[in-house]
């Protein structure tokens, strides 16, 4: 696919004001983007134009009403569930950590919807992230979506196999983080942090997300979860199933914790099995 740097603009500006509820100025717009003040200025025209920009008295920009509209239909298209932001919010206070849906396509994940709650959510997620579809992502709806597709998924690390296994037994699936690396996992979530205050820098960000997943997703086999000793457990995933029975989400939850005994890991399971399980029941797409 060719890409169009005017668009990329767009789209960044877009986002960035989507994690700046309070507003951001022109100049302000052009320095986290690496633009000139004419291009911000530019973009910033165009996006206002059909309100998917407002500028208020302070000349401060926030997203517009005309957004609405956009989110209704996507909404709509992806089959978010009804009441989601509610489910999520009370699953995350009853666990403790950051919660989060995804809708699973062909080739890529994208975050519908996330709940810090009292924990933190993984770096660099919200609203509108997309994530190739690859291991870990989408560990939860695999062991159901056709042969074609889990083998693409799998080739990308065979040794996922044993966590389709794990999905089976238990409905969910879970990983751990690399041993001795919580310093590295929290130096790596600061860098995220700041680049997200940097949009423009998509392809640093990337790089430091998957560098996450590779120290901080160690799948769990069956017999592991199982085991009787306190174990280290980052996150956890289960499908949501749509009006059909076909597996289209997953919802994830992120306890980030170095000891969690077998109670611990049996109330997280059934919490998050049960708000999968009513998440599904209110899935149309």
């Amino acid at each position: 696919m060719v890409a169009s740097p005017p668009t990329d603009r767009v789209v960044a500006v877009v986002e960035l004001l989507a994690a700046a509820p309070g507003g951001l100025s022109v100049s302000e717009v052009a320095a986290r983007l690496d633009l000139n003040r004419s291009t911000a200025t530019a973009v910033l025209a165009a996006l206002e134009a059909p309100g998917w920009v407002q500028r208020g008295p302070d000349r401060l920009y926030t997203l517009g009403p005309g957004l609405l509209a956009v989110a209704d239909a996507v909404h709509a298209r992806v089959g978010l569930p009804a009441g989601a932001a509610q489910v999520l919010a009370a699953l995350a206070a009853r666990v403790g950590c950051g919660v989060a849906l995804s809708l699973v396509g062909v080739d890529h994940v994208v975050f519908l919807a996330v709940e810090p709650g009292p924990g933190r959510l993984p770096a660099g997620i919200r609203v509108g992230t997309r994530l190739p579809l690859r291991p870990p992502a989408g560990a939860s709806v695999m062991p159901w979506r056709p042969a074609a597709e889990r083998a693409a998924w799998l080739a990308h690390a065979p040794e996922s196999a044993a966590t389709l296994d794990t999905v089976r037994a238990h409905g969910v699936a879970a990983w751990r983080p690399r041993a001795d690396s919580t310093e590295l996992l929290a130096v790596l979530r600061d860098v995220v942090g700041l680049l997200d205050e940097h949009p423009g820098r998509t392809g640093l960000r990337e790089r430091v997300r998957d560098q996450l997943a590779s120290i901080g997703a160690h799948p769990y086999t069956d017999a592991e979860l199982t085991s009787d000793r306190p174990l280290p457990l980052s996150y956890l995933a289960a499908p949501v199933r749509n009006a059909r029975g076909h597996p289209t989400h997953e919802l994830q939850i992120g306890p980030l914790r170095n000891a969690v005994t077998p109670t611990e890991r049996h109330e997280y399971i059934t919490e998050l099995r049960t708000a999968a399980a009513h998440l599904s029941t209110r899935t149309t797409a």
